[in-house]
């Protein structure tokens, strides 16, 4: 039945087990499941799963066998013919204050032929119109006014194309999407991102319209630099792109239980010396035991006589102890033992057969 303080011991390891459980739950729901729904990117980011993100169109264009799809992390190039980039979630209420060189920079993009989609954040109408001479160069330059009409669950956002534009989608008699040819390539303006995001694609799938959004193309790019989320080429740049947040949740996990195993033993504690009663004979019995196992008991006497002769006092009594020996050599070890003890008149002798008398007393007593 195992003690209070072991008990005690398992209860605090079952704690620890449970606290280090704890934690690592907790890393992975603050540090890995923002990476995996992709909660810390902006809306309308191909990398969020939430019904704000837009990774739902970015897989299904993937899985088509005739797209090349990616995600554009660096500064926009321009674009080849047959590539389509896409940009959403732009903020509507900064194009009020486009400049023209911010125009130019667009028209660069198209100059080989590619398709560039712009598709805005949805939008309200601004309190007060934009005042500044920029707010009308849209309409001087691409000969395109952005508009807002109150439209109850829907971006108030729409366009007003002149000729060169053809309108791709409406409602309500507004134009959504509009498209025209500009610097060599093809240029679409969308007025609501929501139909291309997640939760828009569940809600109202329009399979035709983002078909005729992407155009005739063979190789799509999601623009995701101007979200803010660009190759650095640092570590956790790589582990995003890899997706490697898995992976370092479980090395997490491994240096915890090592850290674990190095502070602390699974085996049982050692039961201290202290806690046992050590038993055992004395020296007397000892030196019992060592004489029974290495002297025949008929040489017991004659050894017991070489070690007293040693220290003998006397040549006369050596020789006396050692004839009364001889003399009764036919008698039983006790009558040899009183013998030598009369014939050395010392208790040397005495002294040193007291301790083997255990080893002598069984014949007195069989006399």
């Amino acid at each position: 039945m195992p003690s209070a303080p072991s008990s005690y011991g398992a209860w605090l390891w079952a704690l620890a087990v449970l606290l280090v459980v704890l934690f690592v739950w907790g890393a992975e729901q603050v540090a890995v499941m923002p990476l995996q729904t992709g909660e810390v990117y902006p809306r309308y980011s191909t990398l969020r799963a939430d019904p704000l993100g837009a990774k739902a169109l970015y897989e299904s264009l993937a899985a088509l066998p005739e797209l090349d799809v990616s995600r554009l992390y660096k500064q926009r190039s321009v674009l080849d013919p047959g590539t389509a980039l896409l940009v959403l979630g732009v903020d509507a209420g900064s194009w009020s204050d486009i400049s023209e060189d911010f125009l130019t920079g667009y028209e660069r993009l198209l100059q080989k032929g590619g398709r560039l989609v712009i598709a805005f954040l949805p939008a309200r109408a601004p309190r007060e119109p934009p005042k500044t001479a920029s707010a009308n160069l849209m309409d001087e330059r691409w000969n395109i006014r952005l508009a807002y009409r109150k439209q109850p669950g829907h971006s108030e956002l729409y366009f007003r194309p002149g000729p060169p534009w053809s309108i791709l989608t409406q409602r309500d008699g507004v134009a959504t999407t509009v498209e025209r040819a500009l610097a060599g390539g093809t240029m679409v303006l969308v007025a609501d991102s929501y139909p291309l995001s997640n939760e828009g694609l569940r809600e109202s799938r329009d399979a035709v319209a983002i078909a005729r959004l992407i155009g005739p193309v063979h190789k799509v790019a999601f623009d995701e630099n101007h979200f803010g989320v660009a190759e650095s080429g640092s570590v956790v740049g790589l582990m995003r792109k890899y997706r490697l947040e898995g992976a370092l949740a479980i090395l997490s996990i491994v240096v915890v239980l090592f850290v674990w195993h190095s502070a602390s033993s699974f085996l049982p504690p050692r039961v201290s010396p202290r806690d046992r009663a050590v038993t055992g004979r004395d020296s007397q019995e000892g030196l019992t035991a060592l004489l029974r196992r290495n002297v025949p008991e008929p040489d017991l006497l004659d050894a017991c006589y070489r070690e007293w002769s040693r220290c003998a006092p006397t040549a006369s009594q050596a020789e006396r102890v050692e004839a009364a020996i001889a003399r009764t050599a036919r008698e039983t070890p006790a009558d040899r033992y009183r013998a030598a003890c009369q014939a050395a008149n010392v208790g040397q002798v005495a002294n040193l057969v007291v301790k083997l008398r255990p080893i002598a007393k069984r014949p007195v007593d069989g006399e």
